[in-house]
């Protein structure tokens, strides 16, 4: 039995890819990410949540020359507004380029 003022119950997720051609052929998800072997010299993150963006920031900061594409206008677009546009002007000044508004990802080629 655990007591507690706040318990904050971390379920953790099961990644989903889109349908599309080539998608699930040619991408991983971030549990994939931990299972590479080399650094890519480029890559493409879709996800506008926290783990695209820190998975973004991790690779741009090791050298791979790092896309983030988010579906709307920016990442985290359900945080806080000061938070989400530091951030944007973070990635950017880093480096990494966003796609923005893309309504997600249709194929992989």
């Amino acid at each position: 039995k655990y007591t507690a003022k706040h318990i904050l119950i971390a379920v953790g997720g099961v990644p989903v890819f889109p349908k599309g051609e080539g998608i699930e052929e040619y991408a991983i998800s971030s549990d994939g990410f931990f299972e590479l072997e080399e650094l890519p010299r480029k890559a493409v993150v879709v996800g506008a949540g926290y783990i695209a963006v820190e998975l973004a920031g991790v690779l741009q900061a090791l050298g791979t020359d790092t896309k983030l594409v988010v579906r709307k206008g920016q990442a985290l677009r359900h945080f806080d507004e000061i938070l989400r546009d530091t951030l944007d002007e973070e990635m950017q000044r880093q480096g990494i380029e966003i796609y923005r508004n893309t309504d997600g990802v249709e194929k992989i080629e």
